[in-house]
């Protein structure tokens, strides 16, 4: 990981272990700057490394659209912030039920797939307000200088 993508992330700690959140897409690759805005990044970790062999393809189709949603600019509608400076996105059931041509339930299950795995988490906000979303930095370590699909 390069320096700039160490200086961008942000943690904190959960019980004794120290979780860090990505910020941009870029934390992960400083190559991914240059991913055109109309492609959605898949990271080839997910695909063919056993430490995620679970994950079926509707699950990293799902992880890819949260990445993606770090692209955006801080609106706290899509990505924001909380008060301690952590990156969140955000995206209600219903939008991705409809990118992801699921139920409401499937959705739901995808989730909770990426975050037994490590990959989110998931903080419900109230207020009919779409809950918070972290991306770990989990995949930082696997990653290789380009990699892309």
């Amino acid at each position: 990981m390069g320096e700039d993508a160490a200086q961008t992330q942000k943690s904190r700690k959960i019980g004794s272990e120290t979780m860090a959140y990505l910020s941009k897409l870029s934390d992960l690759d400083q190559s991914l700057n240059d991913l055109d805005s109309e492609q959605i990044y898949i990271p080839k970790a997910l695909l063919e490394n056993d430490d995620f062999k679970g994950l079926k393809s509707k699950e990293v189709l799902l992880y890819s659209f949260l990445l993606n949603r770090l692209r955006e600019p801080f609106d706290f509608i899509q990505k924001g912030y909380d008060e301690n400076g952590h990156t969140f996105v955000q995206f209600k059931v219903d939008d991705l039920c409809e990118l992801l041509n699921q139920s409401k339930s499937t959705v739901i299950s995808l989730k909770k797939k990426l975050q037994q795995y490590g990959l989110i988490e998931e903080v419900q906000v109230g207020n009919n307000q779409p809950n918070r979303i972290y991306l770990t930095d989990k995949l930082v370590h696997y990653m290789v200088q380009g990699e892309r699909l």
